[in-house]
């Protein structure tokens, strides 16, 4: 059946929904979703005062519809588990926002304890580039720190009296070779 058609049989007769809806007939949850959704949103944005959230909501509704889907004796009783659950989902988001907002500063003062500060991680990460990258041959290494230094290609081929073509072959080695290394040391 197409939509417009759909949509008829099962406004000329409400069993003839619940009971597609009863049997898991996408075209039932399709038309309530069609016929109610847009209305459930804006009762649930009320609640939530968020339209990203109010949409997330109407999505669990509709999910919990269906998954509910053979319980319903009339459509009063649809129409009347669509707005509870979505009240419900509604205030629970605003609940748990309520309780991470009293926590928050606690986890973020926890975290600041007990994870490193970035500057040692920095350094740390910088200590494991420089081994790395004292694990290179030699002419492939000090073209790699002179770039590492901010020298550009041209400026490392004239300090190290090697053609340009050299500076970006060495480059490339080192950087195959490190990536390879440091990649190799994180996986495993």
């Amino acid at each position: 059946m197409r939509d417009k058609e759909t949509y008829r049989y099962f406004e000329e007769d409400a069993s003839r929904l619940l009971d597609a809806l009863a049997r898991g007939k996408d075209e039932a949850i399709s038309y309530l979703f069609d016929t109610r959704a847009r209305s459930l949103w804006f009762y649930c944005n009320e609640i939530l005062r968020d339209g990203a959230l109010a949409e997330d909501v109407v999505q669990e509704v509709f999910v919990r519809l269906w998954e509910s889907r053979k319980r319903f004796p009339d459509l009063l009783s649809v129409h009347a588990f669509l707005y509870r659950v979505g009240r419900n989902l509604s205030l629970d988001l605003l609940r748990h926002r309520v309780v991470r907002r009293r926590h928050e500063p606690a986890i973020i003062r926890e975290l600041n304890e007990n994870v490193p500060d970035g500057k040692l991680i920095e350094e740390e990460l910088l200590g494991e580039l420089h081994r790395a990258v004292d694990r290179l041959p030699a002419a492939c290494a000090r073209v790699f720190r002179l770039s590492l230094a901010g020298a550009g290609n041209q400026e490392i081929a004239d300090r190290l009296s090697i053609s340009i073509h050299t500076v970006k072959t060495q480059k490339h080695r080192a950087l195959v070779a490190l990536k390879d290394w440091l990649g190799g040391a994180r996986d495993g």
